[in-house]
């Protein structure tokens, strides 16, 4: 019993310690930056995410160029980011880059 609380309070401790953002059962966040580098239309998007399992594996590259890359954009006009908690099981960040 001692051996299953301990694990209990390190899973807890180490999910909490594994994300930017607050924990809880369910929590789903979006969020925004605007930048000033690429005026007009923001016809491409490129969307870059990490995954975490259970606290402890952490998985991707939500990096602003991964996602940049990914979407073959070469001026930056808005940059996103969503964030979601399931239970601290599994969470997601991602980075959405949108330009020309």
């Amino acid at each position: 019993m001692r051996i299953l609380n301990l694990l209990l309070i390190s899973f807890l401790v180490v999910s909490c310690a594994a994300t930017p953002h607050m924990p809880g059962a369910y929590v789903s966040t979006k969020g925004n930056v605007t930048t000033t580098l690429a005026k007009g239309s923001s016809a491409k998007t490129g969307k870059a995410c990490t995954q975490n399992y259970l606290g402890f594996v952490t998985l991707g590259d939500a990096s602003i160029s991964a996602a940049r890359k990914q979407g073959r954009i070469k001026k930056i006009a808005f940059i996103d980011n969503s964030y979601t908690n399931i239970l601290g099981l599994y969470q997601e960040y991602c980075t959405l880059v949108r330009g020309k």
